[in-house]
């Protein structure tokens, strides 16, 4: 992975970069001596305890054994993290179950819909849920059983749930210890949008065939990597924290890569829900380049300066077109990928030309190993750059300020 500040407007002398340089340095040493709470995640992917990865592989082959649909339920970090990698790398491999989503809405439509999957296929469930309670999980997973008990019995429907939640205490807990579901945990150290490499993400990945140990090992090699993070990593926090200083309020997150288009919905999750507080923050959007272009493209040239790029921008991919006579001669002959590159290049000239900030971060392909390494990027990203705004990127008070006017409403 490579980070490119070749804009004017993000270098480290327009920015003054280095005159919060120590202090971001120290945050990520304070970060990785892990005696904040929630701050179990930083050491994890060079912790994970190898025990967990052979059960997990384990449980993943009997699941597959049993199914050709696994309905993961969860919301937020607890689906995104799954659903983003999943995406990216071109959905289940071959002879494995496809994953069904649900419990990320509270849509009867969409749910509705979960009665022919579970009517027309095998189904296993993989529910994630540290406590339990969360209101979207918690009825999609009793909505799901429901039709498991009438297809498979109660018994047979218990041998097909693997959860993973709380190691102690919470309602899906207990309910898991009662009724004998396979269960992993959750680390108590970790929270939801920080938890890319638990069972929580990496179990239903596991069973979609994905090589969950080289996601760790690129993790892994981030989290380690002390020269990066002392250069350029640490350089893309510092420029996200003074260009919010300087008024730049969004983050626009950019791929023109369609398969990316999950990877930037968890960045915002995790970027909103770690920064957005206390009145401060960044607010994250996502674009699918190039088709937005052609709806918030002369946004992005001409409007309100109020935001700045990061164009998330993979190297080399194994698939490829070749455009064929019909397109006309400026285009026939040519690669896919290659038009591709050029329209990245293009639209980051002409955006600096309207003196845009736009960083670049190159993925060199689109493989396990790589996106560990930028969900763990961005996770370590999210947490400095919160530490310099001031705030506690690791709680979210304002959260249950909506779930409880939800419950007023059930309630009346």
């Amino acid at each position: 992975m490579k980070i490119h500040f070749s804009n004017e407007n993000v270098t480290k002398d327009k920015l003054d970069l280095n005159s919060e340089y120590g202090r971001a340095l120290s945050i990520i040493g304070e970060l990785r001596q892990n005696t904040e709470d929630y701050t179990g995640w930083v050491n994890w992917p060079s912790e994970l305890p190898q025990d967990w990865m052979d059960s997990m592989q384990r449980t993943a082959e009997d699941i597959r054994g049993k199914c050709d649909r696994l309905i993961v339920i969860g919301i937020g970090g607890s689906y995104l993290g799954t659903a983003a990698v999943e995406e990216a790398l071109g959905g289940s491999r071959p002879g494995c179950p496809e994953l069904v989503y649900a419990g990320n809405n509270m849509s009867g439509y969409y749910h509705a819909g979960l009665r022919d999957i579970v009517e027309q296929h095998d189904v296993c469930v993989c529910v994630v849920s540290k406590s339990g309670g969360t209101m979207e999980s918690r009825l999609a997973f009793s909505i799901v059983k429901d039709m498991m008990y009438e297809k498979y019995g109660k018994e047979e429907t218990a041998a097909r749930i693997v959860a993973i939640t709380d190691p102690h205490k919470g309602i899906l807990r207990e309910e898991a210890d009662r009724e004998g579901y396979v269960t992993f945990e959750i680390p108590s150290t970790i929270g939801g949008r920080y938890s890319a490499f638990t069972p929580g993400i990496m179990f239903p990945l596991a069973v979609a065939g994905i090589d969950i140990c080289e996601f760790v090992r690129g993790a892994k090699d981030m989290s380690l990597n002390n020269g990066f993070w002392k250069d350029e990593g640490i350089y893309y926090a510092l420029t996200r924290h003074a260009l919010n200083k300087a008024g730049k309020a969004i983050e626009v997150f950019e791929y023109y890569d369609p398969s990316m288009r999950l990877i930037g919905e968890w960045c915002k999750q995790l970027f909103g829900e770690s920064e957005g507080k206390e009145g401060k923050g960044i607010f994250p959007a996502s674009l699918t380049l190039s088709t937005d272009l052609h709806s918030m493209g002369q946004f992005l040239q001409e409007g309100s300066q109020i935001f700045f790029e990061t164009v998330l921008n993979v190297v080399s991919r194994d698939k490829d077109v070749i455009v064929p006579e019909s397109a006309g001669p400026e285009l026939a002959g040519r690669s896919l990928n290659d038009i591709n590159a050029m329209a990245v290049k293009g639209v980051i000239a002409a955006h600096r030309k309207a003196d845009v900030p736009v960083t670049q971060i190159d993925i060199d392909e689109m493989n396990e190993y790589s996106l560990g390494q930028l969900l763990y990027f961005f996770m370590l990203t999210a947490a400095v750059t919160g530490k310099l705004m001031g705030i506690d990127p690791f709680n979210q008070p304002g959260v249950e300020d909506y779930k409880q006017e939800i419950r007023n409403l059930l309630g009346q």
